[in-house]
């Protein structure tokens, strides 16, 4: 299920604190981020509902990866929080923005999704989380880990994940191909496109 979400904002360094010696060598606590207000363009008429919406919200997130179950929060070596997740110790995620440019717009659609990554891009993406050093990093290669429905089957999408500024949540390029959504990166989507997108999220 997707949800409305200010996906762009990341945690600063500030907001987390190592885990327990006992923990997850890599594993934080992260307090709640300040909100941040959701981009939008003109309203709408509902096609659906038949109502007039304000705004077409740009914004949607995951909360989780596809692989994440209640249940191992309890488990000493898996952890979730805003941004970093690691289940058993043995599968690595960060949460990231697919932008997609809204043509004839300045702003972009943005899904805030899931990416695996190896345990030692993901352990020196965290080694480096307020460093300036991280925006010259090469990019991480990973898998996408949500299914998003808008679209046919994502996961285990491939895709890069590179942080552009220490402000924002990592982006995510996925490789080109001829999957729907690669080509909407690409080549971006028309408001209409978005309309549809906002309706389904409203009307599940």
């Amino acid at each position: 299920m997707i949800c409305v979400a200010p996906a762009s904002r990341r945690l600063s360094r500030a907001h987390l604190a190592l885990a327990s010696s006992n923990a997850l060598p890599c594993a934080f606590l992260i307090a709640p981020a300040e909100s941040q207000s959701v981009r939008t363009l003109d309203g709408f008429q509902c096609r659906t509902c038949g109502k007039w919406h304000d705004g077409l919200p740009l914004d949607y997130g995951y909360s989780a990866p596809h692989y994440w179950f209640e249940s191992l929060r309890n488990k000493p070596d898996s952890f979730l929080n805003a941004d970093l997740c690691v289940i058993e110790q043995r599968d690595y995620f960060v949460r990231g923005l697919i932008e997609i440019p809204v043509i004839g717009s300045k702003e972009a659609f943005r899904w805030g999704v899931w990416v695996s990554l190896s345990q030692s891009n993901f352990d020196r993406m965290v080694e480096l989380w307020d460093n300036p050093q991280l925006l010259e990093e090469p990019p991480y290669f990973g898998w996408l880990s949500n299914s998003i429905d808008e679209y046919p089957e994502t996961l285990n999408l491939k895709a890069n994940v590179r942080s552009r500024d220490l402000r924002h949540r990592p982006y995510i390029t996925l490789e080109q191909t001829d999957h729907p959504l690669s080509v909407e990166q690409q080549q971006g989507i028309g408001i209409q496109r978005v309309r549809e997108i906002v309706e389904r999220a409203l009307h599940p």
